[in-house]
């Protein structure tokens, strides 16, 4: 088994280069428990690279979504910082989802949660489609007393002047996407930085016994470096001048929402190591991959030995997905019809992939994503990819009803490949059980490396299979080893918690050893 992270953190000192100036000091706060909004309306894509920017600037991330604020968990007790990132396609409702899922923020309860918050003392960092949200034409929320201007056709690379000295000099180049734009400045609020255009990128301002920090830009994304575990920005930009301070400069801005000091943190961040993981994170209105659990995903990956790179649709379809990038495709959990939508027509791209080596990792919707043939909630619907042979049914409802998620035992052993890594409590969340085929319909044997261990229907029933695929090889695995729910470690925060209360859950197993298992002695094989 790979080194964890936790017990080998080699830790690489990133030097701001000279672009923007920082003023000497040692007073930046670190070790904050950073809330990240992680539910629907977050924009996938960039979510991942959020979550290596706080952890570089030396603070906990923590993913958290609509239920952990009505439930009352967003408090100054249990965190530093709240974070809105960017949202869907750069919409300030996040392709219309605040209004229509469990999960989003469309509520006046959520915006209390998020008033109560600041008004208790804490800081909140809004960014792009995030930073509209806050603003007072973005919602009701309006704890940013002006308005945002969305410049939607100005997506690309952006030189921005800082402009208040607590926070540096000098310029900075940042990514604008879909919600990028501009700040009208509000009374009592101070610019931060500002765009060629001499309009403001970052604002600043008090709310009551709080802070709000906003920008139009994403400082999360990194375009010259793999270090944010996200590549798409790499091709997108084509090069980044000094991407460090894109991630310096975020680190001010947690820090005065945090306290009202600006200074800068040293950047300190884990290397990459291993093979490379195309993670594909995109989300549309048909579903895709859900925020909420890529954080958990990345860290898994992470765990194993491995680096994850978050890909889009985009690049699938630009052939990108090829053995001199990657050696393993994982497909996380979030709604297998938006991975039937976004990628219609580009089936072929993957399996090719697989045939001449690769590694495909099907979490939950992305194990939906691979059989001919899935049934959900009693109906039949046809698939394209046709990886798989057998057929994948959910959810097990006697289990948990979707869309409800649950701690479940998954009995890993009797596979020479995963070994005997007995019973292991992993998450369910809206999986499904595997029928086998037989070797002559899947063309290769299919091997069954866990079973559902609870006393219900899918008893006994295939939770966990591996076979081969030309030369390549293929996991699919119906619960979330990923999450390690009642620790911080996957950072994620919402799975610490029953659905809809505030009971506690605490696994008491690491199931991130079936993912090590899995990245190891199959996908990566050669």
């Amino acid at each position: 088994m790979k080194t964890r992270f936790i017990s080998l953190l080699i830790a690489i000192v990133l030097l701001v280069p000279l672009a923007v100036k920082t003023a000497p000091t040692s007073a930046a706060a670190t070790g904050l428990r950073v809330a990240i909004f992680s539910g629907t309306g977050a924009e996938s894509d960039k979510i991942l690279a959020l979550f290596r920017a706080v952890a570089a600037n030396g603070h906990t991330p923590l993913a958290v979504t609509r239920s952990d604020l009505l439930q009352g968990r967003l408090t100054t007790a249990n965190f530093d910082v709240f974070i809105l990132p960017a949202g869907e396609d750069g919409k300030r409702c996040c392709a219309g989802h605040y209004t229509d899922d469990g999960d989003s923020l469309g509520s006046i309860p959520a915006h209390n949660a998020i008033r109560n918050y600041l008004n208790s003392g804490g800081g909140m960092v809004g960014i792009e489609a995030g930073a509209y949200f806050a603003s007072l034409n973005g919602t009701t929320l309006d704890v940013y007393g002006a308005n945002y201007t969305n410049v939607s056709n100005a997506i690309g690379k952006k030189t921005m002047t800082i402009v208040d000295a607590s926070f540096g000099s000098g310029t900075q180049e940042a990514w604008q996407s879909f919600g990028g734009g501009y700040f009208a400045v509000a009374t009592g609020a101070t610019v931060v930085a500002k765009d060629s255009a001499n309009r403001a990128v970052i604002v600043r301002a008090p709310y009551n016994a709080g802070r709000v920090i906003l920008t139009s830009q994403n400082l999360e994304l990194r375009g010259d470096s793999e270090l944010d575990w996200t590549i798409w920005d790499n091709w997108a930009m084509g090069g980044h001048t000094n991407s460090a301070g894109a991630w310096t400069l975020l680190g001010r801005m947690i820090g005065w929402a945090y306290n009202g000091d600006s200074s800068a943190n040293t950047l300190s961040v884990s290397p990459n190591t291993g093979s490379r993981v195309a993670l594909l994170a995109s989300h549309n209105t048909d579903g895709g991959a859900w925020p909420g659990l890529l954080p958990a995903v990345g860290r898994s990956i992470e765990y194993s030995g491995h680096t994850p790179l978050v890909i889009r649709f985009q690049e699938i379809k630009d052939n990108r997905l090829t053995a001199a990038n990657f050696k393993v495709l994982t497909i996380p959990g979030g709604y297998s019809y938006g991975y039937k939508t976004g990628l219609a027509g580009h089936e072929q791209k993957i399996r090719d992939f697989i045939t001449l080596g690769g590694g495909y990792y099907g979490i939950c919707a992305g194990a939906f994503y691979a059989p001919d043939t899935i049934v959900w909630e009693g109906k039949t619907y046809a698939y394209p990819l046709q990886i798989y042979k057998g057929v994948s049914t959910g959810p097990v409802a006697d289990l948990a009803p979707w869309p409800q998620y649950i701690l479940t035992p998954m009995n890993v052993s009797g596979d020479a490949v995963f070994g005997s890594l007995g019973t292991i409590q992993q998450m369910y969340y809206g999986g499904g059980s595997f029928s086998i085929p037989t070797p002559a319909q899947q063309g290769a044997t299919v091997y069954t490396a866990a079973t559902f261990a609870y006393s219900g229907t899918d008893s006994g029933k295939a939770g966990l299979v591996r076979y081969s695929y030309g030369a390549g090889h293929v996991v699919l695995v119906t619960t979330h080893p990923e999450a390690r729910a009642g620790s911080n470690e996957d950072w994620m925060y919402w799975d610490n918690f029953a659905v809809n209360s505030n009971t506690p859950v605490s696994n008491p197993d690491n199931p991130w050893t079936v993912v090590n298992a899995a990245m190891d002695n199959w996908l990566t094989l050669p």
